[in-house]
């Protein structure tokens, strides 16, 4: 049996992402990983110029997290997947956590 060409319907419940958010991670960032013990991000740039960089909730949406720049972060591929499926996941998260409401606050002008 092939599956070439053939489809499968489904229905999602996807939550909604706010864009604002997102760009303001991304802008805060300044095109870098915020990962502190980051090895290297890649040097290449996607096709419209900007730094491969993915923006990620330290706490899922679905598990209570916020979609708010305190809880967000912009991680090279990488990193990403280091905090997603790594060995020492949780405690990146937990630096995550941290380096994200840090970052928010330096970046908005609040005292830490």
């Amino acid at each position: 049996m092939t599956t070439s060409g053939r489809r499968r319907s489904t229905a999602r419940h996807a939550p909604v992402r706010l864009e604002v958010a997102r760009t303001a991670v991304l802008l805060r960032s300044q095109g870098h990983c915020e990962n502190p013990a980051c090895s290297g991000q890649p040097n290449d740039l996607t096709d419209d110029g900007c730094p491969i960089l993915e923006v990620d909730h330290v706490q899922r949406i679905a598990e209570g997290g916020r979609d708010h720049p305190v809880q967000m972060v912009a991680l090279c591929p990488n990193c990403h997947a280091m905090k997603e499926r790594g060995s020492k996941r949780h405690a990146l998260q937990a630096i995550l956590r941290e380096v994200a409401a840090d970052a928010h606050r330096r970046w908005n002008g609040s005292p830490s």
